[in-house]
């Protein structure tokens, strides 16, 4: 999967500092998929295995299959 933070940047402003520079895209596997309902999000939240090795969560429409 391709990832990134673009759609929503001012959500994750906290997650990682150098974001604040500019806005990465990430590549990895999916490895787990939150099914819970959220009352204030739309979509599902993807857990992401990226090939720097970090795990990073994003939501359903930040993800590009590639």
């Amino acid at each position: 999967m391709k990832c990134s933070y673009e759609r929503f940047p001012f959500l994750y402003d906290w997650y990682e500092e150098e974001m604040n520079q500019e806005y990465l895209v990430y590549y990895g596997v999916v490895v787990y998929a939150d099914g819970t309902h959220h009352e204030y999000l739309d979509e599902f939240i993807y857990e992401v295995l990226c090939l720097d090795g970090e795990k990073r969560y994003f939501m359903e429409s930040e993800l590009i299959r590639m």
